[in-house]
C-alpha cells in the first residue's frame, strides 16, 4: 500500500461498512447488500476484495429450503490494525483498534503541542510499529485533532486550544513514518466511528454532537461523513447566536461555543455566583445532582442555545437523529431540558421526532474514531 489519497480525499466506506457489519455477527452477501442498498455484483466485488486480502472469511454455507445454500460472512479481526491517536493540549491517547472496532490496546502520553508535535506524534506512532507483535499489521495512523482541518493536504488551518495555525502535520508524518497517515477533526473522526459502528447502522442520516473542550457536529448524509470545501464543515460551535454575548475562544462574540463549552459553563458559573473557581464538568455534575442553587437553571440556559442552533441544522437537514458525545456528555441529563425544549419548538412539524442517543463516553473516544476514520481510507488506497 503506497500511501493514503491526498487531494481529492477518498475514502472507501463500503469496505469498511461490510467489515464493521460483519464484526457484529456473520453475515450473508444478501444481507450485506439489503443493508447498505446495493446490487449483489457490487457487494460481490467488495466482498472478494476484502476476502482476498484476508480481512474477510466464509463460513460453511447455511441450507435452508430451496435454492442455492448462503454463505454466511464475518471478519477476521486481527488481520489488521489501525491505529488513532487524539491529540489533547496536555496528552496524547492512542487506541490500537481490530478490524472489527474492538480495541487491541490503548496508551496515553504527555504531549506539549509547542514543542516539536511532529517528533512528539512520530515517537508516539513509531512505539507502536516497533512492536513486533502488531506493527506489521497496522494499515496507517489516524490523527483526531480539535479545530479545523483540511484533511486533503494535512494541514491544521486552525486550532486554538494547541495553538496552532496554518500548520502542516501530515507532509512531515507522511516522511517520517512507513504507513499512511490521515488527520482529520476530532468530532469529524468520532463521526467515521459512529457511522461504521455506532448511529448508522440504524441510520443512513444524523447528527454528531460533540460537547466538551469545544462544541462541533459531525454531519452524516447518504452513509457519507460531509466534510465541505478544505475540511471546514462542522464548526457547530461557532454558529452565532448573540452580537452581545460571551467571548469565544475564535475572537468572536456569542457562539455556541461560548456558551456550551465546558470553559464557557465553568466561567458562568463563577459569574453567576455560583461557585468561587472553574469547576470541572464533573463538579457541575455533581452540583447539579445535589441541586445547588442555580446549576440546573444554568445548565437548562446553555441547552437552549444548544438546542435552538441544532434544531436549525434538523430543518435545514432533515435529520432523524442526533447522537451526543464528549467530555460533558455527563451533564446531558442537565441540558436536557432546555434542549429539548428548544428543539421541540425548533423543528418544524413535518419532520419526524428528532432521536436522541447519548453514546458513554471516555478520554479515548476521538481516538477510536480516528482509527475508524483511517480503516475506511486505507482500503481506498
Amino acid at each position: 500500500m503506497s500511501g493514503m489519497p491526498t487531494s481529492p480525499y477518498r475514502e472507501d466506506l463500503i469496505k469498511a461498512e461490510i467489515l464493521a457489519m460483519t464484526g457484529s455477527r456473520p453475515l450473508n452477501r444478501s444481507e450485506i447488500a439489503a443493508r447498505l442498498g446495493l446490487g449483489a455484483a457490487t457487494v460481490s466485488d467488495h466482498t472478494r476484495r476484502l476476502i482476498e486480502l484476508g480481512f474477510l472469511r466464509e463460513l460453511p454455507p447455511q441450507i435452508a429450503g430451496r435454492g442455492r445454500p448462503k454463505v454466511p460472512l464475518e471478519v477476521v479481526p486481527d488481520a489488521a490494525y489501525t491505529l488513532g491517536l487524539r491529540v489533547h493540549p496536555d496528552h496524547l491517547i492512542g487506541v490500537l483498534m481490530r478490524l472489527d472496532g474492538s480495541e487491541v490496546r490503548r496508551f496515553t502520553r504527555p504531549f506539549r503541542p509547542g514543542e516539536d508535535p511532529v517528533g512528539q506524534l512520530a515517537a508516539a506512532c513509531e512505539e507502536v510499529l516497533a512492536d513486533p507483535a502488531v506493527g506489521a499489521r497496522v494499515l496507517g495512523i489516524g490523527l483526531a485533532v480539535p479545530g479545523v482541518i483540511d484533511p486533503a493536504t494535512g494541514t491544521v488551518r486552525l486550532s486554538p486550544r494547541l495553538g496552532w495555525t496554518d500548520l502542516p502535520l501530515r507532509p512531515p508524518l507522511a516522511e517520517r513514518l512507513p504507513v499512511p497517515v490521515l488527520i482529520d477533526n476530532d468530532t469529524r473522526a468520532s463521526t467515521a466511528g459512529e457511522l461504521l459502528f455506532g448511529t448508522g447502522r440504524d441510520h443512513d442520516d444524523f447528527l454528531v454532537l460533540a460537547i466538551g473542550d469545544g462544541v462541533g457536529m459531525g454531519i452524516v448524509l447518504e452513509r457519507r461523513v460531509h466534510r465541505g470545501p478544505a475540511g471546514v464543515a462542522g464548526e457547530f460551535g461557532h454558529v452565532p447566536t448573540s452580537p452581545d454575548g460571551p467571548r469565544c475562544v475564535c475572537g468572536r462574540r456569542g457562539c455556541v461555543d461560548a456558551y456550551v463549552a465546558d470553559y464557557a459553563l465553568a466561567a458562568q458559573a463563577v459569574a453567576r455566583g455560583l461557585c468561587e473557581e472553574p469547576p470541572s464538568p464533573d463538579r457541575l455534575r455533581r452540583m447539579a445532582e445535589d441541586d445547588a442553587p442555580g446549576v440546573r437553571a444554568l445548565l437548562a440556559d446553555a441547552g437552549e442555545i444548544l438546542g435552538r442552533a441544532a434544531a436549525g441544522v434538523v430543518n435545514v437537514l432533515a435529520v432523524p437523529a442526533l447522537t451526543v458525545i464528549g467530555e460533558s456528555h455527563v451533564l446531558w441529563p442537565y441540558l436536557t431540558p432546555g434542549f429539548q425544549r428548544a428543539v421541540d419548538a425548533g423543528v418544524i412539524g413535518v419532520l419526524p421526532d428528532l432521536e436522541i442517543t447519548v453514546r458513554a463516553w471516555d478520554d479515548s473516544g476521538h481516538a477510536r474514531g480516528a482509527a475508524s476514520l483511517v480503516l475506511a481510507a486505507s482500503l481506498a488506497a
